[in-house]
């Protein structure tokens, strides 16, 4: 035969409480500690090519948007880091500043090497054999960044 036992009255009180209380959620898996961020590389020393063109006067609004695209063509060359292209700024006049040129190119290379490669590209070679009769005059200053 069995044996029931009976519980007092606050002992099951405290079973069902007990019972119908919802487990408490599983504690999350311990994570890997987050890798230091390590900050990016400082941008490596390069070759910066500095062009100033002084246009033909005369030439026509499609003459100058051929000059122009073919500009940006030059940035589809494997070794250009970074082209810029504008016009002279609105700086005030100095003794020391030139803007009569019509347009300045400025193109980052990680070195000489790169420069080189630019100098004999196809894109490069069909660019200055498309836009040179539309120079009046061109200036070409090369510098190594530190």
């Amino acid at each position: 035969m069995k044996t029931v036992h009976s519980l007092s009255a606050p002992a099951a009180l405290f079973v069902l409480l007990l019972c119908s209380c919802d487990p408490a959620p599983p504690a999350p898996a311990p994570q890997a500690p987050a890798a230091a961020a390590e900050p990016a590389p400082a941008p490596a020393p390069g070759l910066i090519h500095n062009v100033h063109i002084w246009l033909d006067e005369g030439l026509d609004e499609g003459q100058v948007r051929h000059f122009l695209d073919g500009v940006r063509s030059l940035e589809e060359i494997p070794s250009v880091r970074r082209l810029f292209l504008g016009g002279p700024a609105a700086t005030p006049s100095r003794g020391v500043v030139d803007n009569s040129f019509s347009y300045a190119i400025v193109v980052w290379f990680d070195d000489v090497a790169g420069h080189d490669a630019y100098q004999e590209h196809p894109i490069h070679l069909r660019f200055v054999e498309e836009n040179e009769a539309k120079f009046d005059r061109v200036r070409v200053r090369d510098n190594v960044v530190e």
